[in-house]
């Protein structure tokens, strides 16, 4: 690999703009490429009060891009929809003509541009805004769905609560022609997929869709996320005695915390679940919780690996089929047992039988709720081949190598 080799990542936000598991990775990402010597330029949007240029750990971040302040505020999506793309044509180009890039990586589905590129392009795919008006794929908020038609787009939209991460007002859901300018924009954003030559799926789900909808098998690489997590020595003190499951993600119904919550209350032995998050629900879902469940609400980032470590198993329950949940990632790095929803990405993180279980329904996730809380020789064997997964298939020089490989060979 040629150490001057120059590549530019776009994407919407970036540190110190938080709003998820993609900006850790895009960050990481960045760093990783510099350690290996790539030189190294990040696009991304403007906000008050940031340097429009700035050097970040050995990368150039360049904010010169255009878009909503919070993207789960309705507002705030509407500036997204007119201002991010046309931001990207005027400022990539010109930011390329002075810099030269060798590659251009787009790092979420919201980036990939309404225009083609004459330079090496890459695309990571984690998220499902080429494939979904909705940017779900959850069909009336109750299964997955892998396609869509104007009929099937305005039964899903008037039964369901969210946009996107947006909660939809009434004047939204039941609006036509906010049904037509979502559908639309749905529509373009899915031809956007052929200005892109290359693409990273971040999980073999991703991959599909990628295919159905017309990308060739040949120009997709299937390459999770980088982690790379900083142990601390915050501690979070638990004092909960016995065995501790614990879910940690905002709680919304796509997430499916009451899910876990009322099959938690229908299992057997000494455990309590610890429930790390916040959101819309958090109400309604202390209203049905047992006497076992505690609620700690939202944490800061510096504690999860505390969080992690006095666990004895963790459970991930999104209704929504999510591309590839970093609470998989981090839980495999810190040799958990996992009990997922079977959807999405989830097979990606949970080998059945060797680092925990994939469940259907409330009754399967009771019965393996309560063979984890009632075996710890089961919890414990689990935990050593949850931990040996990650070293074989998401290790960061892994996942690094991949990434570069990929760089090289198209």
């Amino acid at each position: 690999m040629d150490k001057k080799m120059k590549v530019l990542l776009v994407t919407e936000y970036f540190t110190p703009k938080m709003f998820g598991g993609g900006q850790i990775s895009a960050h990481q990402l960045a760093k990783t490429l510099v350690k290996k010597g790539l030189t190294v330029f990040v696009l991304t949007a403007h906000f008050s009060g940031l340097k429009r240029v700035e050097e970040m750990d050995g990368f150039t971040v360049v904010r010169t891009l255009k878009t909503g302040e919070n993207p789960n505020a309705f507002k705030d999506n509407l500036r997204r929809l007119f201002w991010f793309q046309k931001s990207i044509k005027k400022e990539l180009p010109l930011l390329d003509k002075k810099e030269n890039f060798d590659i251009i990586h787009f790092l979420n589905t919201t980036a990939i541009p309404n225009f083609k590129i004459n330079k090496k392009t890459f695309a990571t795919i984690n998220g499902y805004t080429n494939f979904c008006p909705k940017r779900n794929l959850f069909y009336k908020e109750k299964k997955a769905c892998e396609e869509c038609n104007p009929g099937k787009f305005v039964k899903c939209i008037v039964n369901s609560k969210f946009l996107g991460k947006y909660k939809m007002p009434w004047y939204v859901k039941y609006n036509p022609i906010i049904w037509m300018s979502v559908y639309s924009n749905h529509k373009k954003n899915n031809r956007n997929l052929d200005n892109v030559q290359n693409y990273f799926a971040i999980s073999g789900f991703t991959e599909k869709m990628l295919i159905k909808n017309g990308v060739k098998k040949k120009n997709i690489f299937r390459v999770p996320n980088i982690i790379d997590i900083k142990d601390s020595d915050k501690i979070f003190h638990l004092k909960d005695k016995g065995v501790k499951i614990v879910f940690i993600g905002v709680l919304e119904k796509i997430k499916g915390t009451e899910l876990v919550i009322r099959a938690f209350n229908k299992v057997n032995g000494d455990a309590k679940l610890l429930i790390f998050g916040d959101g819309s629900e958090r109400k309604k879902l202390e209203k049905i919780a047992g006497p076992n469940v505690r609620f700690y609400g939202d944490v800061r980032y510096e504690f999860i690996p505390s969080i992690y470590k006095q666990s004895d198993a963790i459970v991930q329950s999104s209704l929504w089929p999510e591309p590839f949940s970093r609470i998989m990632l981090e839980a495999t790095y810190f040799g958990k047992p996992i009990i997922a929803t079977d959807n999405g990405g989830n097979s990606e993180g949970v080998i059945v039988g060797q680092n925990g279980f994939l469940v259907r329904n409330e009754e399967e996730l009771v019965e393996k709720l309560n063979i984890l809380i009632n075996n710890e020789n089961i919890r414990k064997d689990l935990g050593i081949k949850s931990r040996k997964i990650f070293e074989e298939r998401f290790e960061k020089e892994m996942v690094t190598k991949k990434i570069l490989n990929a760089y090289k060979k198209t």
